[in-house]
């Protein structure tokens, strides 16, 4: 894998990394779909439908031969999994249901599409201050049909590109914010 996926899968670790500790555990996934549910203010159903959808989530990473011993991924061993799971179309269809219940849940008012202030909260709910990178210029790059809304379709296509693309020109790299280094 390239450098630059790389960078991408580092930039999504960092995102999942809820409590900022430098690893990513099963905690950190359900405290992470936690926060978006309740800042959305969602049934109790909905907040366990996406928790179990996180842990579901969850257990695929740890099946990553380095984690025989540990509860928690580092950045290499986030990276290392992602490479064993590239090509399971068990993982896509996994991270599939995952986008959409977080499509859902991102999706405020229920239309089907997420509007620019849905999406912009998402990133609020991140922790990434709005000078971090223009989230406007991501929306955009997303919004294939111009339409000023993105549809599920439009959001998984641009999340599918960031996970599993190495094209460094993608108008999709900016997915999860800023790219680390």
């Amino acid at each position: 894998m390239s450098e630059f996926w790389k960078r991408k899968i580092k930039t999504y670790f960092k995102a999942l990394d809820f409590d900022k500790d430098g690893y990513i555990s099963e905690d950190d996934l359900g405290e992470l779909g936690r926060r978006f549910a309740v800042s959305r203010n969602t049934t109790a159903e909905k907040r366990a439908e996406l928790t179990r959808k996180f842990r579901r989530v969850w257990q695929k990473f740890m099946k990553c031969e380095d984690l025989k011993t540990s509860k928690r991924l580092t950045a290499a061993i986030f990276i290392e999994s992602m490479k064993q799971q590239f090509y399971d179309p068990d993982f896509v269809a996994l991270l599939t249901q995952l986008i959409l219940g977080l499509f859902e849940l991102l999706d405020v008012n229920q239309d089907g599409y997420l509007q620019p202030e849905e999406y912009e909260r998402w990133f609020d709910d991140m922790g990434f201050p709005e000078e971090a990178f223009d989230r406007k210029a991501a929306f955009d790059a997303m919004d294939t049909n111009h339409d000023n809304k993105l549809s599920f379709d439009e959001f998984i296509r641009a999340y599918f590109d960031f996970v599993f693309s190495q094209d460094e020109s993608s108008p999709n790299k900016f997915f999860f914010g800023p790219l680390v280094d």
